[in-house]
């Protein structure tokens, strides 16, 4: 069958018209904001508390951070003073706080009032997290 001049017209402009609507759909850009705010943005761990013997010390951390290094910072800061000695295979092992050294009783390690279970250079703190150090009799 023959198509007509206005057919064949038609045909055109609906071929266009799905032409143009293709490269709109695939050429609009995505928002900006979205793009900036996954890219810029860092994690922001907050203020994070360390207790020794009831005594609090804070700091602000913006960055995933191990016991050791929180303890490392806040020394730097000039707000506590220890002294550590590391183990291969376990990591460092806390000897002395503020002038208090491990003896009959030991420095212990609290995350949120629950015991640690595994040692200060291991340990990532979590945002809202309060560790206590305890001088106790206790392995």
């Amino acid at each position: 069958m023959p198509k007509t001049k206005t057919q064949k017209l038609i045909l055109i402009i609906f071929l266009l018209i799905i032409c143009i609507l293709l490269l709109c759909i695939y050429k609009t850009p995505q928002p900006t904001s979205n793009r900036q705010n996954t890219q810029q943005v860092l994690p922001v761990k907050g203020i994070i508390v360390l207790e020794i013997n009831e005594e609090k010390y804070t700091t602000d951390i913006s960055e995933e951070i191990s016991i050791y290094d929180f303890m490392d910072k806040l020394r730097t800061e000039g707000k506590i003073n220890f002294k550590e000695k590391t183990y291969s295979g376990m990591g460092k092992f806390i000897e002395e706080i503020n002038g208090v050294k491990n003896g009959d009783k030991y420095w212990i390690y609290y995350v949120n009032n629950k015991k640690a279970n595994i040692g200060v250079s291991n340990y990532k703190i979590n945002n809202g997290d309060i560790v206590s150090w305890k001088y106790e009799k206790n392995y």
